[in-house]
């Protein structure tokens, strides 16, 4: 193989080594990153000598499908910042603007846990990338020798001043980023021995690295600034550091007491207090804090990244072991100096301490270190011993394979002697010269396969030696782990110990566990008592509801005096008896099963519906008798006057506990109301109703208009919407906007039942004109056109008056109870549009059902129109609930005279207002019959 193709291939290894690494690091799986993944890339970083291939693959990924993809993309990122080729750098700033997008993505989203995360971390890599782009000389790692710092701050004040305030932001930056970090966790409770919750904390880990780098550098540059700037300067710098000062000091707090940073990280000790800069002598106590990973030393690291940056043609990987090098690993993390200290030449050397506190903290650094080093070598020992196993087996093979090249060598060597016999059989025949030079290249070749032989041979000793030296090591090992064994038996005892503070603790245990069965069992006393008071507080009222309805029903039949004064078509009080027809079938059913206390809630919340619907039948029955003829009007009004009282001995029943009179009562008062339909339907046809020959025609027109009315309703309140927006904040936005949104879909859910009505009536004039046209159908049944038309109309009407009751509340100049009443009589005009479509529809008819649908809906969007209504009113007003405690006795005495003397005014205006409603729909009934008599005769 030429040495072309060798490097052809080993290239295309690499690369897809590469991608498999990136593949494989970048996962939607909630485990924290694996440092094998990341190392790999580190390694191809330097040998690329670039991050193009890394960034070329991540380009085409779209991050944004997944938060924990995302998050482990900015993972990786960190670290090929911090420990890759210093083209690093350079490299991914050609795609900050791609950080920025995933950090809006994110950010717009509103995701809780990831999503959070990722928009403060992909901040925080965007202003790293910044910040070490606008100075070069810092590398990734931040790590700076004494005299890179000293160079660094020496030069312009304003660039140093401008350096700290750089700096303050990063801090800012990982501040926010591990707090998001840690409120995550917390929201999601996650524990930091779970992969989920190492997921989110292993980025930390480097946050603790680059905050220890940075606030080492922050308070030698402000010393350095104080020294040369006066102290007011820097007020600023001072108040952000002692800020930023007690957020790192109660993140390594809190990270040293959490498992899974102590077995990852060394975390520097914090002092007390923050160092006082106008004292300069401070800076002669200041301890330099290291942070370091756990199993890699400070020097190698150190030294690494330097090299990295300083010499970019070195190769900073070197895999060939060397014994030296793992004494030297071993000691370099014990060993390491600060230098950091001679960077200010201007402040005086540090006084001499006392030399017992010296040897104090040396010993118990010395400790620390010792046991930190004998865990290193422990771990490096069983990756060295791996290794040794691996090249070994590897050797092993080699061997192998160089045995069976030497066998097919020899037989070569054969095959070669037993040619040149036969050249030399056949020399004496040919050309004899050119025998001997094949014999010649033959013999050369022969030499140099003798040389490969001979060196794989003294490979294959090295190999050997090595493999001894593995065993050697192998037998060191064996001996600690004895060691290790003989500490375990040790702590046998403390086992059985804990054992018995486990058997106290379970006694303990079922002492709570006793003590919580009594808990329980007060708590379900408690429940029973308050469901015994929630049942009776249901009961009284829907007692008070059926005063109500008893009430509604009395006062109605003291106006049935008053339907002579209105005028009403008979065919529309036949739509609304089928309308009532339903609610009693479902009051019915209701009230077969009304022992649940759910059943009663019903009950009650259709026994308002129904005696609003029974008032008014009966008034408008009356009315429709007067209007077809006075000689009719006599009996059935004797009839309502019955049925009234009917109705008042049903609700009367229905208070009472044994609800057996209450189910005779509402038989008979069903009997009554049947009565009451027959005479209607015997009544002649009002002198006043629509034309017959004209009123199809009417009908297509009023639909049409219904339509653009709709539509019309839907486009103001779109606008009122807006106009809320641009003029209201806060609560009262908040309040607008929910009872817009609810009047828009009462409108748009009319807007289907307008189209659903049209399909039907469609359905019903094709089944039902013949061979005629749909004129003469409409005019063959002007009865139920004329009540169609007058739905139609009735809609309209009462979607204008809906949107002026919104306008009204937006704009403060209306009342919240318009809103309520506009809905309402806008959902019985449909309902009224529905009964009318029913009347002459097939049961059966598919359409037929989709309106059932559709009235439904209507009716449970106009439910919630009222209800955010309601809710609304009561939010705003509890805004505006007055604040009593300032008053005196003799204030609040005052106060409660005047609210009851407001009360009983209010009371009686209450009643002047009812019987104003009782008059105006008197006189609207009375104005609704003469418009349309006028649209039917316009030329008279």
């Amino acid at each position: 193989m030429s040495r072309s193709t060798f490097v052809s291939h080993d290239r295309e290894a690499f690369l897809k080594g590469q991608l498999s690494a990136i593949q494989k690091a970048l996962n939607k799986i909630e485990a924290p990153l694996k440092q094998k993944h990341a190392r790999a890339l580190i390694v191809g970083t330097h040998r690329e000598k670039s991050a193009g291939f890394f960034w070329n693959h991540v380009a085409r990924i779209q991050l944004e499908k997944h938060p924990v993809l995302t998050w482990k993309f900015c993972h990786l990122l960190h670290k090929l910042l911090r420990d890759g080729h210093s083209s690093v750098v350079k490299d991914s700033y050609k795609y900050i603007s791609r950080i920025k997008q995933l950090a809006a993505f994110w950010q717009h989203l509103h995701n809780p846990g990831f999503g959070v995360c990722n928009t403060s971390y992909a901040k925080m890599l965007v202003r790293r990338l910044t910040f070490l782009t606008n100075h070069p000389t810092i590398p990734g790692n931040l790590t700076l020798t004494a005299n890179e710092l000293t160079s660094l701050i020496t030069g312009d004040i304003n660039d140093t001043f401008q350096l700290a305030v750089e700096m303050l932001d990063e801090m800012d930056e990982l501040m926010t980023l591990q707090a998001v970090a840690y409120d995550c966790v917390e929201s999601m409770r996650f524990s930091s021995l779970i992969p989920q919750g190492q997921c989110l904390l292993a980025p930390l880990i480097l946050v603790i690295l680059d905050t220890s780098k940075f606030y080492d550098y922050l308070v030698k540059i402000i010393f350095k600034l104080h020294a040369a700037l006066p102290a007011d300067v820097l007020s600023g710098h001072r108040q952000r550091f002692n800020q930023l000062f007690v957020k790192v000091k109660k993140f390594y707090e809190d990270a040293s007491k959490m498992q899974f940073f102590k077995y990852q990280a060394s975390i520097p000790p914090i002092p007390q207090n923050p160092p006082d800069f106008l004292v300069a002598t401070e800076f002669n106590s200041y301890q330099t804090p290291h942070a370091y990973l756990k199993g890699e030393e400070l020097d190698n690291v150190s030294s690494g990244d330097t090299q990295s940056n300083a010499d970019d043609s070195t190769t900073i990987i070197d895999l060939n072991f060397d014994d030296s090098a793992s004494m030297v690993a071993g000691n370099s993390a014990a060993n390491m100096p600060s230098n950091f200290n001679t960077l200010f030449h201007s402040i005086p050397e540090p006084p001499a301490q006392d030399d017992r506190d010296i040897q104090i903290a040396n010993l118990q650094r010395e400790i620390e270190e010792m046991k930190n080093g004998r865990q290193r070598i422990i771990n490096e020992a069983k990756n060295r011993f791996d290794q040794y196993e691996n090249r070994v087996s590897q050797a092993q093979s080699e061997i192998d394979f160089h045995k069976n090249l030497v066998d097919e060598q020899k037989e070569e060597v054969s095959r070669l002697k037993a040619a040149t016999q036969e050249v030399q059989i056949h020399a004496q025949n040919a050309n004899v010269e050119e025998y001997e030079k094949k014999v010649q290249a033959q013999e050369t070749k022969f030499n140099k396969m003798r040389e490969i032989y001979n060196k794989l041979r003294e490979d294959h000793i090295k190999t050997l030696t090595e493999m001894g030296s593995a065993k050697n090591s192998n037998m060191d090992l064996q001996e600690q782990l004895a060691k290790k064994e003989e500490k375990l038996k040790g702590n046998v005892s403390d086992f059985d110990e804990l054992n018995g503070q486990l058997a106290k603790s379970q006694i303990e245990i079922e002492n709570y566990q006793s003590q919580l069965n009594d808990l329980v069992s007060e708590k379900e006393q408690a429940l029973a008592g308050s469901k015994q008071t929630h049942d009776n507080e249901i009961n009284q009222l829907f007692r008070g509801i059926c005063e109500g309805s008893i009430t509604v029903l009395k006062n109605n039949k003291d106006s049935l005096n008053n339907a002579s004064s209105i005028t009403y078509p008979s065919h529309l009080v036949l739509e609304q008896y089928e309308q009532l027809e339903g609610l009693l079938d479902n009051f019915k059913s209701r009230l077969e099963d009304s022992n649940s206390i759910t059943t009663k809630a019903q009950i009650a919340a259709l026994s308002t519906e129904l005696s609003h619907a029974m008032a008014e039948i009966l008034m408008n029955t009356a009315s429709a008798a007067y209007t077809s003829s006075i000689e009719h009007f006599e009996p059935v009004y004797e009839e309502c006057s019955q049925t009234t009282q009917f109705s008042i001995n049903f609700f009367e029943a229905l208070k009472k506990p044994n609800l057996s009179e209450a189910n005779a009562a509402f038989l008979k008062m069903k009997s009554g109301y049947w009565n009451l339909k027959n005479k209607c339907e015997k009544l002649p046809s009002a002198a006043t109703d629509v034309s017959a020959e004209e009123v199809g025609s009417q009908l297509e027109e009023e639909m049409t208009r219904m339509d653009k009315a709709i539509r019309a309703a839907v486009e103001a309140i779109e606008a009122l919407q807006q106009k809320s927006k641009d003029n209201n904040r806060g609560v009262k936005l908040e309040v607008n906007s929910k009872i817009l949104e609810t009047c828009n879909d009462l409108m748009n859910s009319i807007q289907i039942l307008i189209m659903k009505s049209r399909d039907v009536q469609q359905e019903i004039v094709m089944s039902g004109r013949g061979s005629g046209s749909p004129k003469d159908f409409y005019k063959k049944n002007h009865q139920w056109t004329e009540g169609l038309l007058s739905a139609a109309q009735a809609v309209g009407v009462q979607a204008r008056v809906l949107v002026a009751s919104a306008d009204g509340v937006i704009t403060e100049t209306g009342k919240h109870e318009h809103l309520i009443v506009a809905a309402t009589q806008l959902a019985g005009s449909i309902a009224q549009l529905f009964v009318s479509s029913r009347v002459k529809s097939d049961k059966d008819s598919h359409k037929l059902a989709e309106l059932g649908i559709a009235v439904k809906s209507v009716n449970k969007c106009t439910a919630n129109v009222v209800a955010a209504t309601k809710s609304g009113q009561k939010t705003l007003n509890d805004e505006k609930l007055l604040d009593f405690t300032h008053l005196s006795l003799h204030e609040a005495k005052k106060e409660e005279m005047e609210s009851q003397v407001r009360t009983l005014e209010l009371e009686a205006e209450l009643q002047r207002e009812r019987s104003k409603l009782s008059q105006l729909r008197k006189q609207h009934y009375h104005m609704a019959s003469l418009v349309a008599a006028e649209n039917n005769n316009p030329g008279k």
